[in-house]
């Protein structure tokens, strides 16, 4: 090799280990469907990270804890085993971290842009202590942090990265939603109030994102689980569907996106439309 090959091949890496606008950091397939997902540490979207990269899409994993955290280690099992997945850190909360990461993402184009991270408690247990609290005990203050996260975070992706979404050939911005934020189908008494509410204005922008995009090729969906092991407490999840098969059928029903059912509810579990 020639010096001045050298020399190119070391400004090359140097850029890769930089992160600069434009430049990914991870082994991606040019040929392959690239998926982002938020919330990838735990739960549905761990699992959607491990079933996506194992079909061999170039994967952006991305969740708010930093580089070397704890709570990464599943995460960074994956990775070790599937060199076309990427873990980034991605706060939805903080516009200027979703830019600076977009900015590096400038030339990937994204098939599927996968808004999954939501505000909700480490274990069942304490996501059903929340939910059980009749009004008059609720902090309406900590509504706050549920629609920053639940409702605006998925809103302050899209924007950020839909460039990448309208430059892709899938042209998918999928949300999961639930069923707390359901007009059609309402939770008894006051349950999730904070939570739910904040699942209703997602739905909400989400349906008006449909409009939006619509004219530019992009389906968006709204997609809703039924009662999933996603959480390690298993005594309190008793009952709950193995997150395995439920994950392969959420991303068949991302591939199914149709005109038929964008900006509609879809029941993954089901099959089924929900109410909004």
């Amino acid at each position: 090799m020639s010096t001045l090959n050298r020399i190119s091949s070391v400004l090359l890496l140097g850029l890769l280990t930089l992160g600069l606008p434009g430049v990914a950091a991870a082994a991606f397939n040019p040929d392959a469907r690239t998926v982002l997902i938020t919330g990838s540490n735990h739960g549905l979207g761990l699992e959607l990270a491990r079933q996506y990269a194992a079909l061999g899409w170039n994967v952006i994993a991305t969740a708010r804890r930093p580089a070397g955290d704890p709570g990464l280690k599943d995460l960074e099992a994956i990775r070790a085993a599937h060199p076309n997945l990427v873990i980034e850190q991605l706060d939805v909360t903080n516009t200027a971290m979703i830019r600076k990461l977009a900015a590096k993402y400038k030339s990937q184009p994204i098939d599927v842009l996968l808004n999954n991270a939501a505000a909700v408690e480490p274990t069942f247990a304490a996501d059903m202590a929340q939910v059980m609290k009749p009004y008059d005990q609720i902090d309406f203050d900590a509504a706050r942090h549920d629609f920053d996260v639940n409702t605006l975070g998925p809103m302050r992706v899209v924007q950020a990265f839909a460039p990448n979404v309208l430059a892709s050939k899938g042209k998918r911005i999928a949300t999961v939603t639930s069923m707390a934020g359901s007009f059609g189908a309402p939770m008894a008494g006051a349950m999730g109030m904070n939570y739910g509410a904040s699942k209703a204005a997602l739905n909400k922008y989400m349906t008006l994102l449909t409009v939006a995009l619509k004219p530019k090729g992009v389906l968006v969906g709204l997609f809703q689980p039924v009662f999933v092991a996603t959480k390690d407490d298993t005594k309190a999840m008793q009952g709950a569907a193995p997150i395995g098969p439920e994950v392969t059928k959420l991303i068949q029903s991302i591939a199914a996106l149709s005109p038929a059912t964008d900006g509609k509810i879809v029941n993954f579990s089901t099959g089924r439309i929900d109410p909004y």
